[in-house]
């Protein structure tokens, strides 16, 4: 019965290897699990399903074993991420693999689920690490280790292959002497492997991971680092071509990502010739006759100036995207349809070029509705609640609307040129090249949109991390038996449960205001309130006469003591509020500025004035200011001047879109040098 086992999971393991480089690889069975069991019938038809590459078929039967009960949820993963994977549909897998970070690994007492998690966690990390998701892919890798060590499992990130991936994750962060120490952590997992596993296909998963290893060096520029990394892999292949049991197949396959990799680092080293020796050898290889491997060589064509050859294989790039499953996305775009639009106006094929510059304007308002729906389903893991996902969603769409307006400046260019070119052809030619200026500006914004979301992101999640983790903290030490605390410490333990709790519902409280504001609701002003009052609440609410490091003001104009104005009172308090918290932030000690004075503080003044139609309130503070070529961009959504601040960057875009929904504004006064002048507005009312 063993021996079929072990054969059911190398048989799939295989088919993974021989489709897709980037599919699911077999490795040591971990020594946590070696006793457990669990293959049973199922897995024996899935695996002979396997054998006859009927993938739909696999994908019907495994949800049959799983509703007779034959087929736990995680071996049914494991099942259906192969064979969409195989199927070249690696969307598909995506989405099944979301639903790993689902499951309690405790549960799982059987070796063959056990090991279908780890088979299933592997392949997705290394998917998002292929999509360039370097951080989620981290992420992801630390998380199942975690898991699987707080199990009592062995660790998941020492297996060979993802040490491999999380060095890869590392050195394309720039965190060079990281990817380092998991290459040689990765090194010393293959040797421990082939000191015990010696069939063929050992061979060529450990010269998979160690070409991976010299690739990333070769892309990332550290050619030097690449050298001893190549170097393994012909002693690898040495041995593979002379096994007992060799495997021709696999020998190819490694011939060929050995010779391509010679190639690309000799071409980066300037050996033009040791280039084309490789070069010329691994187009040799039947590995590099197959359709995914002719398009991944225009890297070298492209390279080394064979325009000519790279646009003749790019006219197979439509059949191989489609094999591939691949769909209109941003992914795609930036891989394989930008790099043939080069390639064909490189070659001079200008009508070609052409042709694919109107793919990109056709597939790229698609692309981004695609990628945003992906960018929400990796969001959904890290918040879990519908509340959460929906004011993520809102802010998402509101942060993708600088990429869908230069998503729309580029369509309208390319249809003006298009228009232009059927009416002067010669004059369309020259238009080309400012098309192609357009798509770079155009990546280029939608890469800082991408970097202003990721940042978000990071900050609310440590703006809601922090906090927790106190409280979280305090409530161990309150819950662990037998323990002891004096009033005095149960009274500061209080004390800061309190405020850690505040600062949570505060920041939600943000979210909320950010989400209604950006829905455009509108704001009933039908409190009848006196200015003043509104400005005591705002003072109470945000501390700030409490704030031991400025001193505090309020001045009230003698005209507006007696007046009431029309208004939306909780709105105008959390608007003024914010502006105080702002100033309670930023407002230091005169020694920061390089004037020591001795028990000196900051000042902070808030005056109250009227006109005939409207009430103002002046904040003006002697903090750090805001320097002039900044100043237009302080009410934008997320952004920080310091970045070193706590906060998420949206208080002061909340505070003026509260008042421009009661008919008022806030401003920022710029002729104001002494620190920072914030002048907030609204109308007196009916």
């Amino acid at each position: 019965m063993k021996k079929s086992l072990v054969k059911i999971r190398f048989t799939i393991v295989l088919l993974t290897l021989l489709a897709v480089a980037s599919c699911s690889q077999r490795q040591p069975q971990p020594q946590a699990f070696a006793d457990a069991d669990g293959y049973n019938r199922a897995d024996s038809v899935i695996s002979a399903i396997g054998d006859a590459r009927d993938y739909p078929r696999l994908l019907a039967v495994t949800d049959s074993f799983v509703r007779m009960g034959e087929l736990t949820p995680v071996r049914a993963i494991f099942y259906k991420t192969i064979a969409y994977n195989l199927m070249g549909q690696h969307r598909t897998s995506l989405q099944l693999y979301y639903q790993l970070s689902m499951i309690d690994v405790n549960t799982l007492t059987l070796q063959a689920d056990i090991e279908s998690y780890i088979y299933s966690y592997k392949d997705y990390v290394r998917v998002l690490c292929d999509m360039k998701r370097y951080d989620r892919a981290l992420r992801e890798a630390y998380t199942a280790d975690r898991k699987l060590r707080d199990a009592g499992y062995d660790s998941f990130i020492k297996h060979h292959d993802i040490a491999q991936i999380i060095g890869e994750c590392q050195l394309y962060l720039g965190q060079a002497d990281e990817a380092a120490l998991s290459f040689e952590k990765s090194l010393q997992g293959v040797k421990i492997r082939l000191k015990t596993f010696h069939d063929p296909l050992d061979y060529r998963e450990c010269q998979k991971t160690m070409n991976a290893i010299a690739r990333t060096y070769i892309h990332t520029k550290r050619y030097q680092e690449a050298i001893p990394w190549i170097e393994r892999q012909d002693s690898l292949f040495a041995i593979a071509d002379k096994h007992p049991q060799r495997d021709s197949v696999f020998v190819d396959e490694m011939k060929a990502d050995i010779n391509y990799s010679k190639a690309l680092l000799a071409h980066a080293l300037g050996d033009s010739d040791q280039a084309e020796r490789a070069f010329t050898i691994y187009q040799s290889t039947m590995a590099a006759q197959k359709l995914g491997s002719i398009i991944n060589s225009n890297e070298y064509l492209m390279l080394t100036h064979r325009y000519e050859e790279a646009t003749h294989n790019y006219t197979k790039l439509e059949q191989f995207l489609m094999e591939s499953g691949y769909k209109a996305d941003l992914e795609a775009i930036g891989r394989y349809i930008l790099p043939k639009y080069r390639a064909n106006l490189l070659a001079g094929h200008r009508d070609s070029a052409l042709h694919v510059a109107s793919l990109v304007a056709e597939y790229y308002d698609s692309a981004l509705v695609r990628q945003k729906a992906i960018d929400a389903d990796l969001i959904s893991t890290i918040y879990d609640t519908e509340g959460k996902e929906r004011q993520i969603a809102e802010q998402r769409a509101e942060l993708s609307q600088q990429r869908l307006i230069s998503g729309a400046v580029v369509m309208v260019i390319i249809l003006i040129f298009f228009h232009i070119y059927s009416m002067q052809r010669r004059k369309a030619y020259r238009k080309l090249d400012d098309t192609n200026h357009e798509l770079r500006l155009a990546n280029e914004r939608a890469e800082e949109s991408s970097r202003m979301k990721t940042k978000f992101i990071q900050q609310i999640s440590h703006e809601v991390r922090t906090p927790l983790n106190v409280l979280s903290g305090f409530s161990q030490v309150l819950a662990t038996p037998d323990i002891e605390i004096d009033n005095a410490e149960l009274k500061d333990i209080s004390k800061k449960i309190v405020e850690n709790s505040e600062r949570i519902t505060k920041l939600v409280d943000k979210m909320l205001d950010l989400s209604m504001i950006n829905s455009n609701a509108d704001i009933e002003c039908t409190d009848v309130v006196s200015p003043a009052d509104i400005a005591q609440k705002a003072i109470a609410e945000s501390g700030i006469e409490k704030a031991d490091h400025l001193n505090f003001e309020l001045q009230i104009a003698d005209e507006v003591k007696d007046i009431t104005i029309k208004t939306h009172q909780k709105s105008a308090i959390k608007a003024l509020t914010m502006l105080l918290d702002n100033a309670i932030k930023f407002t230091h000690p005169l020694a920061f500025r390089g004037r020591v004075i001795k028990n000196a503080k900051e000042r902070v003044t808030l005056t109250i004035s009227c006109t005939p139609l409207q009430v103002i309130y002046t904040l003006e503070d002697t903090g750090i200011g805001i320097p002039p070529e900044q100043a237009k961009s302080i009410f934008t959504e997320f952004v920080q001047l310091d970045e070193y601040s706590d906060g998420t960057g949206i208080g002061l875009s909340i505070a003026r879109s509260l008042a421009r929904h009661m008919k008022g504004d806030i401003v920022l006064d710029t002729s104001y040098t002494e620190g920072a002048r914030f002048v907030m507005s609204l109308p007196l009312g009916q």
